[in-house]
């Protein structure tokens, strides 16, 4: 049986005369806390995709032992979380932000039962140390970018998987909101040892969690491994094409550019 929870050989994705993934072959075993990262348009949200059974491929790609087609069967899917890069909701849609939240314990309890005052107590358990249930009684639509995305960490938590998949779900927040999100990745994998894959492009701003990080460009992988050897000016330049230096303050390395 293989040490892998998701593993990937030779998983090849073309669309439109396009090729959006070359070949990509790697496995995280359980418990492991993963970066996806590379420049935009290097294929990481398709790799994503991939594994949460949104995208057609060829290839090979197993999840907890078991090889996958690329749509999953529902038990297989209702072990993955997954939260998106961005999630627009209508003002006027009448769903408030507890409900939301609520909601994502639906899956386990099956179509005919309803989230009953166990699976409500966790869901303002999970707000609350989002540091959001203030945010409770408002419309989800109503929320600011930051409060949605933490809404939507916790309706993935509320799902129970055994596997969190993370799409870019820091993009164009503020600074401060970026790294209490992070903070956040960080708490819920200590205390839950999920196995997390978070797709991003930007170096500075990773969660303290985060060990190991494979890089992509243009479809390819170009480099697994650690991510203090991954955040190494030779192979940064080579990731983005451009020239890049990091540095280190306080512990923690930065990237700059000319």
């Amino acid at each position: 049986m293989s040490r892998y929870v998701i593993e990937l050989e030779g998983v090849t994705v073309r669309k439109g005369g396009r090729t959006l993934l070359k070949r990509i072959s790697f496995g995280v075993p359980q418990g492991e806390c993963v970066g996806i990262i590379g420049p935009n348009g290097a294929g990481k949200t398709t790799l994503l995709n991939v594994i949460a059974g949104f995208e057609r491929f060829a290839g090979k790609l197993s999840l907890f032992g078991r090889r996958e087609s690329w749509k999953l069967n529902r038990r297989t899917r209702l072990r993955i979380g997954y939260v998106p890069q961005r999630f627009q909701v209508d003002p006027a849609f009448p769903i408030l932000a507890f409900e939301a939240v609520v909601a994502g314990s639906i899956g386990r309890l099956g179509l005919f039962r309803s989230p009953g005052r166990q699976e409500k107590e966790r869901a303002m358990q999970l707000m609350e140390m989002m540091r959001m249930a203030h945010c409770a009684d408002r419309p989800l639509g109503h929320l600011s970018g930051g409060e949605r995305q933490k809404a939507l960490l916790a309706r993935a938590i509320m799902q129970e998987p055994d596997v969190l998949l993370l799409d870019e779900p820091t993009a164009n927040l503020d600074i401060a909101v970026q790294k209490e999100f992070m903070d956040l990745i960080s708490e819920i994998y200590s205390r839950q040892g999920l196995t997390i894959l978070l797709v991003t492009h930007d170096f500075n701003m990773l969660p303290a969690s985060l060990r190991r990080a494979v890089l992509l460009n243009h479809g390819e992988t170009i480099f697994d491994g650690d991510v203090d050897r991954a955040m190494s000016g030779e192979i940064l330049s080579r990731l983005f094409q451009y020239p890049l230096e990091t540095f280190d303050r306080n512990g923690k390395r930065f990237v700059s550019y000319d």
